[in-house]
């Protein structure tokens, strides 16, 4: 080699060297290691030309900065004759990709040299192709066995019910010692969480404020402006990309209405990080492949209660969206337009299968009708219906009944009476009386302490369960709220945003009838035609719709406790669905009625 010849260095600290001292495979070693290399040949590096990717996966190639910056140098003629590394596994861990690598800095005039057995890795022949693609082979099943190995002991420390993972917020990572090493040190046994008070604050509001209506947009601006903690955010290594900012973002609240953690359930290997190629690419993997700890209510941090309302509102506005005339959306859009009003909800009344469409025969004119699947499709021995009606009129006569009967005032109004039997006034009566008689047996079993006579012991315990009870009261009164009587006009203006919802578009309208109805709309053949029912639940008519304070809460009418972030649309809703649960409403041609 002549001694004019110019290097350059491409040095890559792995993620797969586990059990690797971080001075053995830092960049900083093999950078020096490389300098030396070319000294000892004559060669020539420039600081320009030494490229790092630090604590990058091998099996990454587009996302390594370093080799992408190294391959732009190529272009349109490489300012260096030799690029020098540690090993080939430094190139990269993907045998395809390895090799095409090789491949084009050998036709760009570029040789590698590994400084470790001081050899070339550009293959010159035949021969030594077939030996640096064995290699790279090796170096690729490295990298799989080493993935297989830490997947294996991250499912032994989860059984154990360990930390398997990162941070998550809510909580804070304890590392517990046991022992001392032969030097002396302290020895780390493993990792547990606990919760940490302040974020796990942030947490519950999250879940509040999703479960009185407000979404992930509109709760990550409210966080935001109230400058609520937020988790860190994902610092790139990469100084000329733009750094997030720390702040809440809806993907961010997503994700913390989605995580089992915060009710207190572990639950790990849900996903899979990287692809067959060993791209990062995140993928579900098989619920058959989950793991999953009983509850653990140290960790709890959401009560089962709030938790099944935000997912029960979760599962109702998936791929249910809708688009309010202020522009502002409710709901994650579905992945595809829908053809069919009733695709999906209608339900015939003879057998209980599922009615479809299908195009009449053409003596009918070809017009689109809805039959019953089962009789279509197993004949009369199954399902006696054999009933077409037009879709147009089908969906016409449920558009209008819903207008009608369900977004009313008048029906409103009926479920409203419904509430005015004085529930939370009975209730904090009693609650309150069982107060007083607690408060008069602590007293008692404090002078039976005092006076020191009996078994102190069960004394004792019995005084501290009459207590607990006591606080467990005071939390059930503050949680019995007024039941609030809206203004006309409110109602009228939230109902009439429905009903130009309803019209708007097959889509939207299936969206509003999801959010309507409870369940599917049965239709059961009489006469020429259909009767048909289906209940319905009033709080989905008013969630999503403001998030300001009503106008109707007023002070002065035993609502005073009542703040802003404890009225929303979905509060009210709430108190009219709790109101219908002795009865259900019916809606048929001839209107829609409580059924007790």
């Amino acid at each position: 080699m002549s001694e004019k010849l110019r290097a350059a260095i491409y040095a890559r600290k792995s993620t797969e060297q586990k059990g690797v001292a971080d001075e053995a495979k830092s960049v900083k070693r093999q950078t020096d290691n490389a300098r030396t290399f070319a000294l000892s040949r004559g060669w020539t590096i420039s600081d320009a030309h030494i490229y790092i990717d630090d604590g990058k996966s091998g099996a990454e190639f587009e996302r390594r900065a370093g080799l992408q910056s190294l391959l732009a140098a190529l272009q349109p003629r490489p300012p260096f004759q030799v690029l020098i590394v540690s090993e080939q596994k430094s190139l990269g861990r993907e045998s395809y990709e390895t090799q095409g690598l090789i491949k084009k800095l050998a036709q760009a005039g570029v040789e590698i040299f590994e400084y470790g057995h001081g050899r070339s890795l550009t293959p010159k022949n035949w021969m030594e192709k077939a030996m640096s693609s064995i290699q790279s082979w090796a170096d690729e099943a490295h990298q799989r066995q080493a993935s297989e190995r830490n997947h294996e002991a991250g499912s032994a420390i989860f059984d154990r019910g360990h930390v398997a993972g990162g941070r998550v917020f809510g909580y804070r990572n304890v590392h517990i010692y046991k022992g001392e090493d032969q030097d002396g040190n302290p020895r780390k046994s493993h990792t547990e969480r606990e919760i940490n008070k302040k974020e796990a604050a942030v947490v519950r509001r999250i879940f509040q404020l999703y479960a009185s209506g407000l979404g992930g947009k509109a709760i990550a601006k409210k966080l935001n402006s109230e400058g609520a903690l937020a988790p860190k955010p994902f610092v790139r290594r990469d100084p000329t990309k733009v750094q997030p900012v720390q702040a809440w973002y809806p993907a961010t609240v997503r994700t913390i209405l989605c995580r089992d953690l915060y009710r207190g359930v572990a639950v790990w290997n849900r996903s899979r990080k990287r692809d067959d190629w060993g791209q990062v690419n995140q993928q579900p993997r098989p619920e058959a492949d989950w793991k999953q700890l009983p509850p653990n209510e140290a960790l709890r941090i959401v009560s089962d209660d709030l938790w099944e309302r935000v997912r029960s509102r979760r599962a109702d506005t998936a791929g249910k969206a809708l688009r309010f005339s202020d522009g502002r959306m409710s709901g994650r859009p579905p992945k595809h337009a829908t053809k069919n009003l009733l695709a999906g909800l209608a339900t015939c009344g003879v057998c209980g299968g599922g009615l479809v469409v299908e195009t009449s025969p053409r003596k009918r004119g070809r017009v689109p009708e809805y039959v019953c699947f089962r009789h279509r499709n197993h004949g009369t021995g199954v399902c006696a219906n054999q009933r077409h009606l037009s879709v147009a009129e089908v969906n016409e006569a449920v558009l209008q009944a819903i207008e009608e009967h369900a977004l009313t005032p008048e029906a409103v109004e009926q479920v409203i009476k419904l509430t005015e039997r004085n529930d939370a006034q009975e209730l904090q009566a009693a609650l309150y009386r069982e107060r007083k008689d607690v408060a008069k047996r602590i007293s008692r079993y404090q002078e039976a302490i005092g006076a020191g006579g009996g078994d102190i012991a069960a004394v004792v315990a019995k005084l501290r369960e009459l207590e607990a009870r006591q606080r467990a009261i005071d939390v059930e009164l503050r949680g019995v709220l007024p039941v609030p009587r809206p203004a006309a006009a409110l109602i009228e203006n939230r109902l009439a945003e429905w009903r130009r919802l309803l019209r708007q578009s097959t889509t939207q309208g299936r969206a509003v009838l999801q959010r309507v109805l409870r369940g599917r709309v049965t239709f059961t053949p009489c006469g020429e035609g259909y009767t048909f029912e289906a209940p319905t639940r009033f709080d989905k008519l008013f969630s999503g719709i403001v998030v300001q304070r009503p106008a109707f809460i007023k002070t002065g009418n035993g609502a005073e406790h009542i703040g802003p972030e404890d009225t929303f649309d979905g509060d009210y809703g709430r108190l009219l669905e709790r109101a219908q649960k002795s009865g259900k409403w019916v809606a048929s041609p001839t209107g829609f009625e409580p059924v007790f």
